[in-house]
C-alpha cells in the first residue's frame, strides 16, 4: 500500500495482507479499554502487525511501538480512519521521509479531531436519526422495515470503514482534506435538524389516536413543537428545562382534561 506523499519505492513496503489485519483488529479496538490509557492497548493491538512488518530491526520496532505507550482515545467508528492515517505516517518515518518526532506532534491532535466529528456526526445525530426511524416504523407495525433499515445502515458503516481505512494508508496527512470536502460539521447540523422533525412525527404518531378530535392547528402545533424549541435553543439560548416544563405541564394539563380541543 502507498501512502501517497512519498517516493514509490515504499507502494510495497505494507503488503495487502498485513493491511487487511489491521483493519480486521479495528473492530477489537475497545476489547481492552483502561480507564487511564483508555484504547492505548488496542491501538496497539491493531498497529502491531504493520510495526512489526515496516521494522525487522529490534530497536527500530521497539522506538516504533514505544511511540503509541501513552494514552490514545477516538471514536471507535473513526478508528479505521486514524489507524490508516497513523500506518501511512509509520510508512513514511521507515523510509527515512519524514522524523519520527512527526507521530508524537500529530497522533493525538488527528484522534481528537476525528473523536469530535465521530461524538458529533455518528453518535450525536446519525444514531439518533436511526432510533427515532425506528421508533416510527414500528409504532405504524413495518417491522421488516426497520429490520432492512438497520441492515442498511450496518453496511454503509462497514463501507464507512473499510474505505476510510486505505484511503487513508494510501493518502496519508493529504487524506484529511477528504474529510473535509466530506462537510461531516454541515451534515451534523442538517442531520439534528431532521432528527427535531423526527421528534415532532414520532409524538403525533404516538397521540394520533388521543388527537382524533383535536383541530388541524393544535396538531400541527404540537408537530413543530420539537423544531421550534430546538430553534430557540439553538438561537436565543432559552433554557431546555423551560421548554421541557411547558411541554410536561401541557401535556399534564391534556391527559387530566383540564386542557380540551
Amino acid at each position: 500500500m502507498g501512502t501517497g506523499t512519498t517516493d514509490k519505492t515504499l507502494s510495497t513496503t505494507l503488503p495487502m495482507r498485513v493491511a487487511l489485519t489491521c483493519l480486521v483488529r479495528t473492530a477489537a479496538i475497545n476489547a481492552a479499554m483502561t480507564a487511564r490509557g483508555m484504547q492505548q492497548l488496542g491501538l496497539l493491538y491493531v498497529l502491531a502487525p504493520a510495526l512489526r512488518h515496516l521494522y525487522p530491526d529490534r530497536e527500530d520496532r521497539r522506538r516504533a511501538f514505544a511511540r503509541y505507550a501513552e494514552h490514545s482515545n477516538t471514536h471507535a467508528f473513526m478508528l479505521p480512519s486514524y489507524a490508516g492515517l497513523l500506518i501511512s505516517l509509520e510508512m513514511q518515518i521507515a523510509g527515512k521521509a519524514i522524523p519520527e518526532a512527526t507521530i508524537a506532534t500529530l497522533r493525538q491532535t488527528l484522534a481528537t479531531t476525528l473523536s469530535a466529528l465521530g461524538d458529533g456526526f455518528f453518535s450525536g445525530a446519525l444514531r439518533t436519526t436511526w432510533a427515532l426511524a425506528t421508533i416510527c416504523l414500528c409504532l405504524e407495525q413495518h417491522y421488516a422495515l426497520a429490520a432492512a433499515l438497520a441492515a442498511l445502515l450496518l453496511v454503509l458503516l462497514f463501507v464507512f470503514r473499510v474505505a476510510g481505512f486505505f484511503y487513508c494508508l494510501r493518502n496519508g496527512i493529504a487524506s484529511l482534506g477528504w474529510l473535509r470536502r466530506l462537510d461531516i460539521i454541515g451534515w451534523t447540523e442538517r442531520i439534528k435538524v431532521f432528527n427535531a422533525l423526527l421528534i415532532g412525527f414520532t409524538l403525533w404518531l404516538m397521540m394520533a389516536e388521543n388527537m382524533a378530535s383535536w383541530p388541524w392547528q393544535a396538531q400541527t402545533g404540537l408537530f413543530l413543537f420539537i423544531p421550534l424549541a430546538a430553534w430557540l435553543v439553538g438561537r436565543w439560548h432559552v433554557p431546555r428545562l423551560l421548554l421541557w416544563t411547558l411541554a410536561l405541564g401541557f401535556f399534564i394539563l391534556v391527559d387530566t382534561g383540564l386542557v380540551h380541543f
